[in-house]
């Protein structure tokens, strides 16, 4: 089923709305999973969000953990120097603390930025440090999302003349397996549930028209207003297949029934597209499509008329020289020809001349013989 209305859950902070749409979907989704733990347990939580630092277009540095996630305890780890409160800078894949230190650990779009190999390590990490269980957000390899992201990473090639750094590195990586995720939380023996997050093609027109905007605008309201204006009213029926990401609950420990009543609360925001549904993102993001072949035509029409120009013009250059090339030739055949004919009639003359003397001198010895005989 369909949801086409935003529910009472799913309410919208004025602040939280300037986020980039598709963080705001992933922590959101989090959010209504721990607000619903949170319940079951009964006390406010301590919870680790790995990776979750986060720079605006405009320069100002936010957690969006620490904004979704208010009346907890919220520790955000991540690289980068930071000096917000709440926030450490370490690694995944060796936590500084010892075991259970949190409620929970989250983590956001992260997973597919730790190699492949190091994968295995990274979620142990995280469970090891979970008293209760960790929620995980992050992209994962299926057909629809691998050409989502080159094509995306194509366009921003051509219309800023430059590679995407997260997704050169989703790339050099590879992304995450589904497969190889159920696979690593069965062999630990946890229960676990996923869940889409960010219908695929959404994304895809919504990262294109974010990277149209870019190299024509400074002005960061736009920007802004154009995450708002998807989260507002184009993000109720996200969370459904083919997606771009795919959130993870897995259970450490039971308490509460925590388990039960995250899933009950994520399971009903969950959606089924119907294939005759009124035109929607697969229309919009064709469009867009559409959209980046003109700009790509665009960038690529000018050096090939340039090319094509230079070509003309030493094919020009080259037509000239031949045509010399050739004048010049015929002048010398017809000078050849001229020299032949003087070969010849030198040669005749020659002939005639040497004729003549032979002719004369045999004359003069006939007469001379016959004067002798006198």
């Amino acid at each position: 089923m369909s949801v086409s209305v935003i529910s009472d859950s799913r309410t919208f902070d004025s602040q939280l709305m300037r986020l980039p749409f598709d963080q705001y979907g992933r922590y959101k989704m989090i959010q209504e999973a721990l607000d619903a733990a949170r319940v079951a347990i009964g006390h406010p939580l301590q919870i680790l969000d790995v990776g979750g630092y986060h720079r605006m277009l405009r320069g100002d540095e936010v957690l969006p953990a620490r904004l979704f996630l208010p009346n907890d305890d919220v520790t955000v780890l991540d690289q980068i120097e930071c000096a917000l409160p709440g926030y450490m800078r370490g690694d995944g894949r060796g936590l500084d603390f010892a075991n259970d230190a949190f409620d929970f650990v989250i983590s956001c779009d992260t997973l597919e930025h730790v190699p492949a190999p190091d994968r295995p390590a990274f979620w142990q990490e995280l469970l090891r440090v979970a008293r209760y269980g960790v929620v995980l957000a992050a992209p994962f390899a299926s057909p629809e999302v691998v050409a989502a992201e080159e094509l995306l990473c194509s366009y921003i090639q051509v219309e800023l003349g430059t590679e995407q750094r997260q997704l050169k590195e989703h790339r050099d990586y590879g992304l995450p397996a589904i497969e190889l995720t159920k696979t690593l939380l069965d062999e630990l023996g946890l229960r676990h549930r996923v869940y889409p997050s960010g219908y695929v093609h959404a994304w895809l027109a919504m990262m294109i028209a974010k990277h149209y905007l870019l190299p024509r605008t400074n002005d960061y309201d736009l920007h802004e207003r154009l995450d708002t204006y998807y989260t507002q009213f184009l993000s109720a029926d996200e969370r459904c297949e083919p997606s771009y990401r795919h959130v993870w609950l897995v259970e450490c420990a039971a308490q509460g029934g925590w388990w039960q009543s995250a899933c009950a609360a994520l399971e009903p925001t969950i959606c089924e597209r119907c294939e005759t549904e009124a035109p929607g993102w697969e229309h919009i993001a064709q469009w867009w499509l559409q959209l980046a072949n003109l700009q790509l035509a665009d960038k690529r029409i000018e050096p090939l008329t340039q090319a094509l120009a230079a070509y003309s013009q030493q094919l020009t250059h080259l037509q000239q020289v031949v045509a010399q090339r050739e004048a010049h030739i015929a002048d010398l055949e017809a000078r050849a020809r001229w020299l032949e004919q003087q070969s010849r009639d030198a040669r005749h003359a020659l002939e005639s001349v040497e004729h003549g003397f032979v002719l004369r001198l045999l004359r003069t010895l006939t007469r001379g013989r016959k004067a002798k005989r006198v």
